[in-house]
């Protein structure tokens, strides 16, 4: 609102309006002005500079209002009240093309162009954000890295604040140039993008915000074309001896499809792999190589990417040598063996039976294995290579070592045996020897001095568990009684010489009732003793201590001294201790059956020893 006064004549012309600016685009604007002062207006007019000539215009003539000019009625109305001198105009539909522009009142009094007052107003008028849309209205397609410019509009007043995004990700790297045009009143917002494939099958658009309002438009498609990228890599562990091996030339992205492939080997194009598959009829150590995969769509140039293929094979013996297999003690035995393996195979000398590892080396491509012979080494044995790939492979040999018989030097059992009657009875010895020997078992009783053959029946029971040159020789008697007391001897014979084992067994009977009472008497005539001596050494002892005393008191009289040199002369005594022994009996059967041979006799002098 403002307000033109004439000093002189006191004439006011008051413009209002019954809104708030700014008014939003369409709205209805009501224009109220008041004249004032000692003078009526020969005539009034409403002009603007949004315009051309006078919106409405009235003369005033004997107190009442003529309008000579009517308002364009679609756009405004206006009306007079000569009472008041209050002249109105309305905009009925604002226009955003009315913005910043002025609505003047003027009153005319004397008809000159010098006697007026005016007053006016400037209008604003915002409008709503409408037309958010993309120039390109089709999908955007176009090579990675490439760039293309996509320009957005709005309309809105205030102006319109672009933000550009790719499915919900707004972007913050790309270069954006914003125009405005206030007449219409519109903005734009041209992004230069750069294409992508993380974009690709994306939706670009932009969202305009204009006060607190905001709207996206529908946006464009891209389609991002790029180059293939690929991965090549062998399909499992390269073995030599597998059939069919595939190396795959793997497609992790490509738009478009990938339609061309071709593979080298060692830069050598194989012409009749065209698939993203390259196999291998037969692998070979010799297929060690480089193998590439080229791989393209149409766009850029050709993707490649290689493995290096090292083929693998398993573990084995080029050549197996060994020294003599049969030998005596002490001579050195050495087994040989070259091998071939990648990885490098590793080399385990092992005992059968026991599965003992006698050596391992690793990651070698020859060992050997280096003893000095012990009769106890004879048997079987094996050396292994193995690289982790399929089965190991094996030679197995045998070792001889001859010697005479002797007993283990680990065996511990008594050869002194005493237990009660009708107990049982077991004599076992751990023997070396080897060829194997032949075993014979003899017994001679204490009454006799001849040595009988031992054959295996109900009562005697013979066994012999031999490995390789350890023998176990046992003899066992189920039920025992007086008449097996005697010495027991086992000859053990081969080739190479003879070694006798004998053992003296006791077998003790139990006590009658007559010997248990003499026994008795005997007990208590020993205890009677017993008692009377150490009674004997208490008086003497009392006697002792009762002459020194007396000597600590004076001279002794005659009588004492004597009794004191009686006591004295006495001989002293000594007790005796007695001791037993006792033997453990071994409860250990396994029978074997002995073929009986005519009766020898075996001298006293010929038991334990060796020929």
């Amino acid at each position: 609102m403002r307000y033109i006064v004439d000093r002189t004549t006191s004439k006011t012309v008051s413009l209002s309006i019954d809104k708030t600016f700014p008014v939003i685009e369409g709205e209805r604007i009501d224009f109220t002005c008041v004249v004032t002062g000692n003078t009526i207006p020969r005539s009034v007019h409403y002009e603007s500079s949004f315009l051309d000539g006078d919106i409405a215009s009235w003369i005033t003539e004997n107190n009442i209002c003529v309008i000579f000019q009517s308002p364009n009625m679609t756009l405004f109305d206006a009306s007079c009240d000569m009472s008041s001198l209050t002249f109105s105009m309305t905009i009925l539909r604002a226009s955003s093309s009315y913005h910043q522009n002025n609505v003047t009142c003027e009153a005319t009094f004397n008809g000159t162009d010098t006697d007026f007052t005016e007053g006016f107003i400037t209008v604003e008028v915002n409008v709503p954000l409408v037309a958010v849309e993309m120039e390109t209205k089709e999908n955007i397609t176009l090579q990675e890295n490439d760039e293309v410019n996509v320009t957005c509009s709005a309309r809105s007043r205030p102006l319109p604040h672009f933000t550009w995004f790719v499915s919900g990700r707004q972007i913050h790297d790309n270069y954006t140039i914003t125009t405005f045009d206030e007449t219409g009143p519109s903005g734009t917002s041209t992004l230069t993008y750069t294409g992508n494939r993380t974009d690709n099958t994306e939706r670009l658009y932009c969202v305009a915000k204009s006060g607190e309002k905001q709207q996206e438009s529908s946006g464009n498609f891209l389609s991002i074309t790029y180059p293939p990228d690929i991965d090549v890599h062998p399909n499992g562990i390269p073995i030599e001896g597998i059939q069919q091996y595939n190396i795959s030339c793997l497609i992790l992205d490509s738009n478009p499809s990938v339609n061309t492939f071709r593979w080298y080997i060692n830069s050598e194009l194989v012409s009749e792999q065209t698939s993203n598959i390259l196999t291998i009829d037969y692998l070979n150590r010799t297929d060690t190589n480089n193998y590439t995969c080229n791989a393209t769509n149409g766009i850029g140039d050709p993707t490649t990417d290689f493995v290096f293929l090292d083929v693998l094979y398993k573990g084995s013996i080029l050549m197996f040598n060994t020294t003599n297999t049969s030998m005596t003690e002490g001579q050195t035995y050495t087994a040989y063996v070259d091998v071939e393996g990648k990885p490098l195979p590793n080399v385990t000398w092992t005992r059968e039976r026991t599965d003992a590892i006698l050596l391992t080396e690793n990651d070698v491509t020859n060992s050997s294995l280096n003893m000095t012979s012990m009769c106890e080494d004879t048997g079987n044995y094996t050396a292994s290579v193995d690289n982790g790939l399929v089965q190991p492979d094996r030679r197995h040999f045998r070792l001889n070592v001859f010697c005479s018989p002797r007993k283990d030097q680990y065996t511990n059992s008594p050869d002194d045996i005493s237990i009660q009657a009708g107990g049982m009875l077991t004599l076992e010895t751990k023997i070396v020897a080897f060829p194997q020997p032949d075993i014979t078992w003899y017994f001679r009783s204490n009454s006799s001095q001849t040595n009988v053959i031992i054959i295996s029946d109900n009562n005697f029971q013979i066994s012999k568990i031999s490995n390789d040159a350890i023998h176990l020789l046992t003899l066992t008697i189920e039920k025992t009684n007086s008449s097996h007391s005697g010495q027991y001897t086992v000859i053990i014979l081969n080739s190479m010489g003879q070694h006798n084992t004998s053992f003296s067994v006791n077998i003790i009977e139990p006590l009658s009732e007559s010997s248990v009472k003499v026994e008795a008497i005997v007990a208590g005539v020993i205890g009677a003793v017993v008692f009377i001596i150490l009674a004997a050494c208490v008086v003497n002892c009392y006697r002792k201590k009762k002459k020194k005393a007396i000597e600590d008191f004076g001279p002794i009289e005659p009588a004492y001294t004597s009794n004191a040199m009686y006591y004295n002369r006495q001989p002293s005594i000594q007790s005796i201790e007695t001791g037993e022994n006792t033997n453990k009996i071994y409860a250990e059967v396994v029978k074997q059956t002995t073929r009986q041979q005519p009766e020898v006799v075996i001298a006293d002098s010929d038991a334990n020893t060796s020929k």
